[in-house]
C-alpha cells in the first residue's frame, strides 16, 4: 500500500522458490568411459581366494584317498586235500602251522596242461605280503612239468630247509624249491622273496 492509501503492485515478478533455491544438484554416478580399478581389483582378489581353496581341497582329497584293495576270496583247501590223500600213492607234504596271513585262494587235486594227464595236487596261497605261493606235487617229474610249475625257471642251487635238501629254482618273477624223489616231485613257489618261499617249504608236514 503506497503512501496515498492505494495499492502498489512489485515492478518485478517474484523469482520463483525453484530460481531462489537453484536448480538440485545431480549427484548420479556418470560412465567415465575408463574400467573401474576396484571392480576389477575385486574379481582378481575372489579368482585368487578361490584357486587357493581348490589347492587346499585337492590336497585333502589326495591326503585322504586310499586305493581300494581287491578282496581276497579264502577258500577251503580241505576237499581237494582229502581227494589227494584218498587217491595218491605218494607221501604228500602239506602245509601246517601258516599263520593267519597265509590265505588259501585255490586247491585242486587234477591234471595240469604239462602232467599227461597224471593227477597233481596244487594249493595256492596269499602270502603275508601279498604276493603269491603255491605247493604243487605229483608223480611227476618231465622237464615240461618242471617248467610249468616254476614259471619257466631253471635251477641256480640247493637250500637246506628243514632237514630237506631243495633245488633252487629261480626265473625273473618266480623263486621255487624243487624236491625229487624217484618219479615223484614237490614244489613250493612263489612270487614273494626267499624267506617267504623257505618259510612255506619248512611248514610242510609228510602225510600217507
Amino acid at each position: 500500500m503506497g503512501e496515498d492509501g492505494g495499492v502498489t503492485t512489485p515492478s518485478e515478478p517474484l523469482e520463483s522458490v525453484d530460481e531462489v533455491a537453484g536448480e538440485p544438484e545431480d549427484t548420479s554416478p556418470r560412465p567415465t568411459g575408463r574400467p573401474n580399478a576396484h571392480l576389477r581389483k575385486t574379481v582378481a582378489d575372489m579368482i585368487r581366494s578361490m584357486a587357493v581353496v581348490l589347492v587346499l581341497v585337492f590336497a585333502i582329497v589326495l591326503l585322504a584317498w586310499r586305493p581300494t584293495e581287491e578282496a581276497v576270496t579264502v577258500i577251503d583247501p580241505g576237499p581237494a586235500i582229502a581227494l589227494a590223500e584218498a587217491a595218491a600213492d605218494f607221501p604228500l607234504l602239506l602245509p601246517a602251522g601258516l599263520a593267519d596271513q597265509w590265505r588259501p585262494t585255490s586247491a585242486r587235486w587234477e591234471p595240469t596242461p604239462t602232467s599227461a594227464g597224471i593227477p597233481v595236487l596244487h594249493v595256492g596261497y596269499v602270502t603275508p605280503t601279498d604276493e603269491y605261493g603255491q605247493v604243487s606235487q605229483g608223480r611227476v617229474t618231465s622237464e615240461q612239468y618242471l617248467d610249468e610249475q616254476t614259471s619257466g625257471g631253471a635251477p641256480t642251487g640247493t637250500r637246506e630247509v628243514a632237514g630237506r635238501t631243495w633245488q633252487e629254482w629261480q626265473a625273473p618273477d618266480r623263486r621255487s624249491l624243487v624236491l625229487i624223489d624217484g618219479d615223484v616231485t614237490w614244489i613250493v613257489s612263489g612270487t614273494g622273496e626267499w624267506p617267504e618261499i623257505e618259510s612255506l617249504a619248512r611248514s610242510l608236514s609228510a602225510v600217507g
